[in-house]
């Protein structure tokens, strides 16, 4: 009897101790999204930003597709290219500052888009998320060289030697490495996102229907890519920053204790 009671007392301890940490960590939790005044600074920022990044691209590409309806863009030969430039400076320019703030702008972007999908898929959304950061950090330095294509579209070089040099860049292993990872955040990364979103509906709050609007700029991307052109891209942005607006939604609604629990 002495034993049973013994081991009676030892695990109403253990329980005892248990429900207290479990108290603790609760209140932890409670006390740090108290204390932390960046809290909600950081969901209502990142919550912003999701959809204005895209829509910064959603720009970019707008102008891109106006530029270059009838010619080949920036997609021919270099010296195409040169020439491209130096009939559509402003525009060009225009896109290309907007492109750079939207890179900016897609890292707490998807970080807040990372955070609102954790409770529902962590792990389909931590390689969404980690694939489509790493993907406009290498569009950013893909888009800051439009900044050169501009001086020697505007130079005295001779178009075909500056076209040349263009085409001889294109040709470096590393850059294509760069242009590989951009590819791959762009497309896959935006395709897993809108999946996330789509299976994780029930818990986040977000309609289901979203993620079949991210997963769109996949679509388009690609049917431009295949011959549809520059506009199937840019309708497939716009349906885009639909989806992701609609997630920044649930993001600004929830509460700063509940984000920041979420790590």
């Amino acid at each position: 009897m002495t034993e049973a009671r013994t081991a009676q007392e030892r695990t109403a301890r253990t329980g005892t101790a248990q429900a207290d940490t479990t108290q603790n960590g609760a209140a932890q939790t409670s006390t740090d999204a108290r204390t932390d005044p960046t809290a909600g600074f950081r969901r209502i920022a990142g919550a912003v930003a999701l959809p204005l990044a895209f829509a910064c691209q959603l720009a970019c590409n707008t102008l891109y597709a106006a530029a270059s309806t009838g010619n080949a863009g920036d997609s021919g030969s270099g010296e195409q290219t040169i020439q491209f430039y130096a009939s559509h400076a402003t525009a060009m320019l225009a896109a290309t500052l907007l492109a750079l703030l939207g890179c900016l702008l897609a890292v707490p972007g998807m970080l807040a888009a990372l955070r609102t999908l954790r409770p529902a898929r962590p792990r389909l959304a931590l390689w969404a998320a980690g694939l489509m950061i790493a993907g406009y950090v290498c569009y950013f330095g893909i888009v800051f060289t439009n900044f050169g294509t501009l001086a020697l579209a505007q130079s005295d070089v001779s178009r075909k030697a500056a076209g040349a040099a263009l085409d001889d860049t294109q040709a470096i292993p590393a850059a294509v490495a760069v242009f590989l990872v951009f590819v791959v955040g762009n497309l896959l990364g935006t395709l897993l996102l809108g999946l996330a979103v789509i299976l994780g509906a029930r818990r986040t709050g977000i309609p289901w229907w979203s993620g079949l609007l991210i997963a769109c700029w996949t679509v388009g991307h690609l049917a431009n890519i295949l011959g549809a052109g520059e506009w199937a891209a840019v309708g497939g942005g716009a349906l885009e920053v639909v989806g992701l607006s609609l997630v920044a939604v649930v993001a600004l609604r929830t509460p700063n204790t509940e984000w920041t629990a979420r790590g």
